[in-house]
């Protein structure tokens, strides 16, 4: 299809900037993801690559091509809108053949595409229909076969799956996967979700303010965030605060926290001095429930625990000054102080800077 460059673009309206020097390469067929939370730029990014948002500065090439210049029709861009914008009085198949029309294609080749793409959407034997008389999920299958039909060179998805429950979420992540990889259209995907983020795409960039915080592979987004705040927002659950110990021994380094040991990979804390403020972070499910001593153990006290249904999220306090969450794959029922032992994994510990 394309490939998609950004260059320095930033975007400011009156005296905020929603968008400051934004670079960035999609590669032909890639999915990217904007991840980040309301009002952080992403959606602004997406109107801009559209060509409904002018940049106050920088350029986005398509295809090595300039198209600031170029009207937002003419960019030959799908656009999959969070309210899905259907047009209420017209069937699925209007809805899905309404830009077709408007290139003015011949009637047999707009039947010919329509029938296709509802095919691929699952939605073969429902072109009669009328919004109202679609679930949901139907619904999200329409906007999405109308934004595929005009075979656009990107495909801009902005919060496409917001408002679906639970289960139609993960039915149409799996739907949008298939059908991006099987017609290898470059795609940029608006989300505040960190699991869709990482379950749709390629690489993630995560955004904050109009700027970009980090850009890498789901693994790396999600299991190895650069900073407190991508991990808080990535859903990593335990902050404890330390200070970084000497030299490494056997790849590891110590770090007190709260007058206890705990012992970190030395790569993941690479340039912190010793003697330096920092910060352990780890999500609940690489906490482990153990009945021995050892190396990461810790003991403390059962506060609460909250039943998840495939897991139990509990509250433990006297480990560290900090309370730790760690999760367990099993019910667990809350016993009045109870005392518990957690292992930390030294392979999940993340080690940040203390800049506060």
């Amino acid at each position: 299809m394309a490939t998609l460059e950004l260059k320095n673009v930033t975007k400011i309206f009156g005296d905020f900037t929603a968008v400051k020097n934004f670079n960035l390469d999609v590669k032909d067929g890639e999915m990217i993801a904007l991840l980040g939370g309301s009002g952080c730029g992403k959606t602004t990014t997406l109107r801009m690559i559209a060509g409904f948002t002018e940049p106050t500065e920088g350029a986005i090439f398509v295809g090595g091509k300039d198209v600031g210049k170029i009207p937002p029709y003419k960019r030959n861009v799908g656009i999959f809108f969070q309210n899905y914008a259907l047009f209420p009085h017209m069937t699925v198949f209007e809805n899905v053949a309404f830009g077709l029309k408007l290139q003015k294609l011949p009637k047999a080749e707009i039947e010919q595409r329509v029938s296709e793409i509802l095919g691929m959407v699952k939605l073969f034997g429902l072109e009669k229909r009328y919004p109202r008389e679609l679930s949901g999920g139907q619904q999200q299958r329409v906007a999405l076969a109308r934004a595929l039909v005009t075979r656009p060179t990107i495909l801009l998805l902005d919060e496409p799956l917001s408002n679906l429950d639970a289960k139609l979420r993960v039915e149409m992540q799996v739907e949008i996967k298939r059908i991006q990889k099987e017609l290898g259209i470059t795609t940029i995907i608006v989300t505040h979700d960190h699991e869709e983020a990482v379950s749709l795409a390629d690489r993630v960039i995560v955004m904050n303010a109009g700027q970009i915080l980090q850009v890498g592979t789901p693994y790396e987004i999600f299991d190895h965030p650069n900073s407190t705040f991508i991990a808080d927002f990535m859903g990593f659950s335990t902050f404890i605060q330390g200070t970084m110990g000497g030299a490494a021994v056997e790849g590891k380094r110590p770090v007190t926290c709260s007058g206890k040991t705990i012992y970190v990979f030395a790569e993941a804390a690479e340039g912190i001095e010793p003697g330096s403020a920092c910060v352990l972070a780890l999500r609940s499910e690489h906490m482990e429930l153990v009945q021995e001593p050892g190396e990461n153990v810790v003991e403390g006290v059962m506060e609460a625990a909250t039943y998840k249904g495939h897991t139990t999220r509990l509250e433990v306090t006297g480990c560290f000054d900090e309370k730790i969450y760690p999760a367990a794959n099993e019910y667990i029922e809350l016993e009045a102080e109870k005392p518990v032992m957690v292992h930390l994994p030294v392979e999940r510990l993340c080690v940040y800077k203390n800049n506060a």
